[in-house]
């Protein structure tokens, strides 16, 4: 029974069976969602504001390379779902054979550096959660990936090209999330701890590379540095040291078990899974040392050490800054596949094992789908305050067309976590979105429109039931204009999809011809 089981599983041994299987499965995903919903949640939102205009910033907590990378999207796709949505399926994608690349670099084994790749479909916060509202940190995981598959192929072969293509791909990385200074740095103290990785870092044309990096980075840095004023506080938020808690284990304690808590559920379950079924493989590798190349050691070693030292330096922010980390903090922490899957090839795990992986790990991306569909159903059925995923974005835009607005300049108020109305926009195709009320997104505003338009807010009518009154008496956030008293004002209801349930009520304010920069 068990090998008739595994014997299901084995063909996904092999990268391409594997490899395609993800993609038909990332496929499936996108069309489900770009079906069964009628927009996304705040990150997709933030894209289609964004993506409007290329510019060095945009949101101060955030390096503009996926803003960057869906304004390619969408002029391809058009700024809708779809666009957004396929962004994330391929950045999802380039990890899988990535992590098979980078495993390769450490063990001949081709079948285990495929399920080091595979594996990446058994893991929640891989599989699931980015479909939700992910796309930064995924672009970061991915960007990790690619820095350790890329000092992987430096330590094995340190010529020009290779030295170069990592300058590439930490400059890159560091437009991806400003946390991936973190993985940069857990790269270079795991090169500092053994003899062939520091031997190789002496080379003059590290320099070179690091001065690749800093080109690739530096617009943007320059870009926050001369926009501190709005994002310093932004950051210290965030990061706010306690010189109270150094040594304060009482303090410290609680964040530290958070840390740890998020570090198991974002390996969870396909990394239990591989130490379950390899148990016999990991045992032979504790116990059976193999005649081991220094070199070869030193390789493994600083593949261990990167997700190790990562790990490291969380915990040092957590007491030394007292920051308050969340799940995707951590995501960094998926690379620990590399070194694991060869590590295992160590054991020389058989067929059964490897098919029975295979299997389990197919069987929970294949799962996915239909969570997801249950996911957005079950959304439009039980939502109370997140509805994005099912608003009726058509309705919106049809009212405020039966308003009178032809274009010209869309006004959010509210937050774009109840309301993204930014979904709006393949709805309402010639008008420019702004968000200035918004700290995050005030800093950024598309170029006027050549043809002078209408001045159009929206905002939550609930949530906001005095705006209308606030508008005329404090102005239009960003637009340098109160509201005028000819303004049209009204509400758009609909319903949500799927449900036929009440939407939160838009409400919204019209001037026609404009009033003020916003037209």
């Amino acid at each position: 029974m068990i090998k008739s089981l595994a014997a299901l599983g084995r063909p996904f041994v092999h990268g391409r069976v594997a490899f395609g299987l993800v993609a038909l499965m990332l496929a499936g995903v996108v069309a489900l969602q770009v079906w069964l919903q009628t927009g996304g949640r705040n990150d997709d939102a933030e894209l289609l504001l964004f993506s409007q205009a290329l510019a060095l910033g945009y949101d101060p907590l955030n390096p503009p390379l996926v803003v960057w990378l869906h304004w390619l999207s969408a002029e391809a796709l058009g700024p809708t779902l779809l666009s957004t949505r396929v962004l994330v399926a391929v950045l999802l994608f380039a990890a899988y054979p990535l992590a098979w690349a980078a495993t390769r670099q450490l063990a001949p084994d081709r079948g285990m550096a495929t399920l080091a790749g595979l594996s990446l479909a058994g893991l929640v916060a891989w599989n699931w959660a980015p479909h939700i509202n992910l796309t930064h940190t995924v672009a970061l995981t991915t960007a990790g990936f690619a820095l350790l598959w890329g000092a992987l192929g430096v330590v094995q072969r340190p010529n020009w090209g290779r030295w170069l293509l990592l300058g590439l791909i930490a400059g890159l990385g560091l437009l991806t999330k400003y946390s991936f200074v973190l993985v940069l740095l857990a790269v270079v103290l795991a090169g500092l701890a053994t003899p062939t990785t520091r031997a190789v870092m002496r080379s003059w044309k590290m320099p070179a590379a690091a001065l690749l990096t800093a080109i690739i980075a530096a617009p943007h840095y320059v870009w926050l540095l001369l926009h501190w004023s709005a994002a310093g506080p932004l950051f210290s938020r965030k990061l706010s040291p306690d010189p109270s808690i150094l040594g304060n284990w009482e303090a410290t304690a609680p964040g530290l078990a958070t840390l740890g808590e998020h570090a198991l559920m974002v390996l969870l379950p396909a990394v239990a899974i591989a130490l379950l079924l390899f148990l016999p493989a990991l045992w032979r590798a504790l116990t059976r040392p193999e005649p081991i190349a220094p070199v070869t050691r030193d390789r493994r070693d600083f593949a261990r050490l990167v997700p190790v030292l990562f790990l490291v330096e969380l915990a040092a922010l957590v007491v030394v800054a007292d920051v308050t980390l969340k799940p995707h903090h951590v995501y960094p922490l998926i690379l620990v596949v590399v070194p694991l899957f060869a590590w295992l090839a160590r054991g020389n795990p058989g067929p059964t094992a490897r098919g029975l992986y295979a299997l389990v790990i197919v069987l929970l991306a294949l799962a996915v789908p239909v969570f997801m569909a249950r996911f957005i159903l079950t959304t439009a059925d039980a939502c109370e305050d997140k509805c994005n995923l099912v608003l009726p974005y058509a309705t919106y835009a049809d009212g405020v067309r039966d308003a009178g607005f032809e274009g010209g300049t869309v006004v959010l108020l509210g937050t774009v976590h109840h309301l993204p109305l930014e979904n709006l926009r393949p709805h309402l195709p010639a008008s420019r979105f702004v968000r200035p009320a918004d700290s995050q997104k005030a800093l950024f505003a598309p170029p006027a429109r050549p043809v002078s338009g209408d001045c159009l807010v929206l905002w939550p009518a609930e949530r906001m039931p005095e705006a209308a009154d606030t508008l005329r008496a404090d102005g239009i956030p960003g637009q340098d204009a109160t509201l005028p008293e000819d303004a049209t004002i009204g509400t758009v209801t609909g319903v949500l999809a799927h449900s036929g349930r009440p939407a939160p009520t838009l409400g919204y304010a019209l001037a026609k011809g404009g009033a003020g920069v916003c037209r």
